[in-house]
């Protein structure tokens, strides 16, 4: 596979691996907790959105 610009692929070996082929097997994901903070955020958001739409 080829990229454009400035990015650098790299294999996923040991650990990581591991999680992520357990993870398309069981059709779950793989996420640090930076990104499900951002997660969570979000929800929040829309969840307010949506309450105040609602009113």
């Amino acid at each position: 596979m080829k990229y454009t610009g400035n990015t650098i692929s790299k294999p996923v070996v040991g650990k990581e691996a591991e999680a992520l082929s357990q993870a398309i097997k069981t059709g779950g994901f793989v996420a640090n907790s930076q990104a499900l903070e951002t997660i969570r955020k979000i929800a929040e958001r829309v969840k307010t959105e949506r309450q105040n739409r609602d009113k």
